[in-house]
């Protein structure tokens, strides 16, 4: 916020390039590179320069020779480091005509997870080496060598890479040549296939040291799982989800995989989850790795989807890419949306578009409930512009209207304008009403005008349903309302409008939608066939649409049995849970109410539906302390009396062929309670530490977080030392991540403190730090230090995340859950005088939330108190 926005040029059109020969030698040692390059460029208009981006290398010469003439001219070089370019200017006019444009030039292996980047990881009996791999999404190409990195401008690579003979070496492509070093005894050169015509973001090359498993899809395509040396069990589960995905996608999308082979590698340091580079997807370990005894149900579920994400970009993203980051929703938005409609079909006993209901849908809800949102389709300049977009906007809110998308039109037309969309845009580059013509054709709808309101503006409405009952009647009028919803109910009102799709069930037809429509306007009332005065109905059933619905008190009261029981399904009770705490949060219905309904959950035995009770409760959790600071163990105890009778009912050992779900209630429901206090279930988590620490009975991985978390919340300096240890001996990357995101349970304000030093130690990598930093922010003593913590070391912060998206991140975690008015203006000022270029975003709506718990708080923290009271 403390800089105004640079102008923003894209690069010229007078030279493109056409193939890419990049030769790189990294060295470990001193953590640098060599490279050198040749381009064959097309000149389209007579020119004396040529301007490409390169940043963080230094290119030390540059030469133009022409295809035909082999005419050789040397250029003058000039670097300009705010814009990332570098100019390459030539004493005589270059013709239309074809090139090889000639680079030499040295970079650094850097330490900021962007670009072509050191990795640093510790063998076997504890030496500390380093390997390099790339992360180039968004503009990080630039960095590793000088191209045209902008996805609009697509070509063929062909990498070469000069490594230690005793190295792992792998890039987009297979492996065409190897041969000793004419220079070094030591090294070896490795000469890749030329690629497919793609984009700069999504070249990528690693070497290490690595172990691998491997497999074949039906078809006869080679997959490969690389992991770190000696783990390489940890893969196969990765292997199995990428085999069977790969020929779904082939089937679902009817367009084939078009390279000869796929590689899944992770690697040791990584700012995201997962990047799905052409042939080589790069993975954080934790994303990737499961092990076969001790990984928890929720790791599994967690590296299915993942691994199912990054492959859909094979197609959206990588053989179609969008024309410029505004339409990034494109790619990112399908990808989150296949890859539950894969995983559901692979996989339908891990019950994952519940999921989607409760995580990111209603993630997406939330943020775009702010005026601090974005349009889907939001219009990127500058590079530093693009980092802020990788949010759940552009993801879930994405994938969300996707999903209603598909609902709206059928699955069978919507597969149809999916394949038109591909073969038609295949190797080239699209625009939002590319997808928007192809999904029209295969229709016959109007598809973009439906679906431009909901791109092209940010924002969601809010549908009101009023019934009229007539008593001798059994159809039933129903008059269903829009209005822009906003987190605050206060806020002015907005004209804006939405084309609505909408459907509706009833007691009499609770699965199947017995009336669809389009509400264009302000208003429009229907009839309701089949539906006597007593039955219930329901809006948006199987929560396929993306907006809030709110009912009247009469139409709600005849819901609750149907909740209670399970007459309603699973999406429809986690879509009510969900409108219903979101118009509490923003003051249009009283909170009390909305803890009367949870009742009606106490037996609940859906995994989603007690997950989205378990977030709401949650969510609400800062804002109790901070209003009834000297009475938390009430809403403690109204915890304890929401889930502990789910949790008697699941215990603690899994039964006899357990399904995935009870598997993932188990976990969410144990921590819970445990973090609550509740008695029982402390005294048998640390029974169960006990005797995991003395290695009588170890901890299966799915009561580990509630053990751990139960024991830090309620323990004392040995128990935390005992975490501490197992941190750093635990071999495990699932192991280190799940104790470094809980260590900030521990409730004495010293331990908290260290905590947060070691969030920035060498022992914790740059890539979890944010993470681990996050587990202090469960009480307001919690939130407040870590938020003097990052005051007193925004520089190295800053230097750490500037470049990439975890700033964001960072800022998330230190302004989620504040509720305090003065703490806002300290955060407000602050920013105004520390630069957070990538994270400008997140500050504003950060503020925004602030204000809004604070509203909140003052409107309904003292009615909240008394129900509290009561319980």
């Amino acid at each position: 916020m403390a800089n105004e926005k640079k102008p923003f040029l894209r690069l010229p059109s007078d030279v493109i390039p056409l193939l890419y020969e990049v030769k790189l030698e990294p060295d470990l040692q001193n953590l640098s590179f060599r490279g050198w390059e040749a381009i064959s460029v097309k000149v389209k208009n007579p020119t004396n320069k040529i301007v490409l981006n390169a940043f963080e290398i230094v290119v030390e010469t540059a030469k133009l020779e022409g295809k035909d003439t082999g005419k050789l001219q040397s250029a003058e070089i000039l670097t300009n480091v705010k814009e990332e370019k570098v100019e390459f200017s030539f004493p005589e006019v270059i013709k239309p005509g074809e090139y090889s444009l000639q680079l030499e030039f040295t970079g650094i292996l850097n330490d900021q997870l962007r670009g072509f980047y050191r990795n640093k990881y510790k063998t076997a009996d504890g030496e500390v080496r380093y390997a390099a791999g790339t992360h180039f999404e968004a503009t990080g190409a630039r960095r590793a060598y000088p191209c045209w990195d902008e996805p609009a401008i697509k070509a063929k690579f062909i990498f070469t890479l000069v490594v230690p003979n005793d190295r792992v070496a792998v890039s987009n492509m297979p492996l065409e040549k190897e041969e000793p070093s004419a220079t070094d005894s030591k090294l070896k050169v490795l000469t890749f296939g030329i690629t497919p015509i793609m984009s700069t973001y999504l070249t990528a090359f690693v070497v290490g040291e690595y172990d691998f498993v491997e497999d074949k899809t039906p078809d006869g395509t080679p997959v490969r799982v690389y992991t770190p040396v000696g783990q390489k069990e940890r893969g196969k589960f990765a292997l199995e989800v990428a085999t069977r995905s790969l020929p779904y996608y082939e089937w679902y999308f009817n367009v084939p995989y078009g390279l000869p082979k796929l590689d899944l590698i992770t690697l040791a340091e990584f700012p995201i989850g997962a990047m799905e580079n052409w042939g080589l997807v790069t993975y954080r370990e934790s994303c990737l790795l499961v092990d076969p005894v001790d990984s928890s149900a929720k790791t599994r579920n967690y590296v299915a989807l993942i691994v199912a994400h990054e492959l859909s970009h094979n197609w959206f993203g990588n053989l179609v890419t969008m024309d410029w980051w505004t339409d990034l929703w494109l790619k990112e938005g399908f990808a989150t949306w296949i890859e539950y409609q894969c995983i559901d079909a692979l996989y339908p006993e891990f019950n994952v578009w519940s999921q989607f209901i409760k995580d990111d849908q209603s993630r997406a809800l939330s943020l775009d409930a702010l005026s601090n949102s974005h349009p889907v389709e939001v219009k990127v300049g500058h590079p530093a512009e693009i980092d802020e977009i990788f949010d759940v906007i552009s993801y879930q809110k994405g994938a969300s209207l996707i999903r209603m998308l598909q609902a709206h039109i059928g699955d069978e037309a919507f597969r149809k304008g999916m394949t038109l969309y591909l073969t038609r845009h295949q190797f080239s580059n699209t625009h939002t009403s590319d997808m928007w013509a192809a999904m029209g054709e295969a229709s016959g709808e109007d598809v973009a005008g439906v679906m431009d309101t909901w791109t092209s503006q940010m924002g969601f409405p809010l549908v009101k349903v009023d019934e009229v009952i007539q008593p001798d009647s059994n159809v039933r009028s129903v008059t269903l309302t829009q209005q822009k919803f906003s987190s605050q109910a206060d806020s002015p009102a907005s004209k804006s409008t939405w084309k609505v799709p909408f459907s509706v069930t009833t007691s009499q037809s609770p699965d199947t939608p017995v009336l669809r429509g389009l509400l264009e306007g302000a208003s429009i009332t229907v009839q309701v066939p089949n539906c006597r005065p007593e039955d219930w109905i329901k809006v948006n059933p199987s929560q396929c649409m993306f907006y809030h619905v709110q009912y009247q008190p009469d139409s709600l009261t005849k819901l609750m049995p149907a909740m209670r029981d399970g007459a309603l399904p699973a999406e429809d009770r986690i879509g009510l849970l969900t409108d219903l705490f979101a118009l509490a949060r923003a003051n249009c219905v009283d909170m009390v109410d909305v803890l009367r309904v949870t009742a009606s959950f106490r037996e609940e035995k859906n995994f989603a539906v007690c997950g989205k009770l378990a977030a709401g409760l949650s969510g609400l959790s800062p804002l109790v302390q901070e209003a009834v600071q000297d009475k938390k163990q009430q809403f403690q105890k109204y915890i304890i009396n929401t889930f502990s009778s789910i949790g008697r009912r699941l215990g603690w050992e899994a039964f006899e062929d357990e399904t995935h779900a009870n598997k993932l209630m188990r976990e969410q429901v144990l921590t819970r309670l445990g973090s609550a206090g509740d008695k029982d279930t402390q005294t048998e988590a640390f029974k169960r530490f006990e005797d995991h620490c003395k290695g009588i009975k170890v901890l299966s991985g799915d009561i580990r977080t509630p053990v751990y978390v139960t024991v830090l919340t309620h323990g004392d300096n040995q128990v935390f030392d005992h975490l501490m240890k197992f941190y750093e001996e635990e071999d495990s990357v699932e192991e280190r991540t799940r104790i470094g995101h809980i260590l900030g349970a521990v409730q004495p304000l010293q331990l908290k403190r260290k905590v947060l030093q070691f969030a920035l130690s060498d022992k914790v990598r740059n890539q979890d730090s944010v993470g681990v930093l996050a587990g202090v922010t469960g009480s307001l003593e919690g939130r407040q230090l870590l938020w003097e913590f990052v005051q007193a070391n925004w520089a190295e912060l800053h230097r750490r995340y500037a470049t990439s998206t975890m700033l964001y991140r960072l800022v998330q975690v230190v302004m989620e859950g504040v509720a305090c008015a003065r703490t806002a203006k300290e955060m407000e000022a602050f920013f105004k005088t520390h630069e957070a270029k990538s994270a400008e975003r997140a500050i504003k709506q950060g503020l925004e939330n602030i204000a809004s718990n604070v509203a909140f708080l003052k409107k309904q923290g003292a009615g909240i108190l008394k129900f509290l009271d009561e319980q």
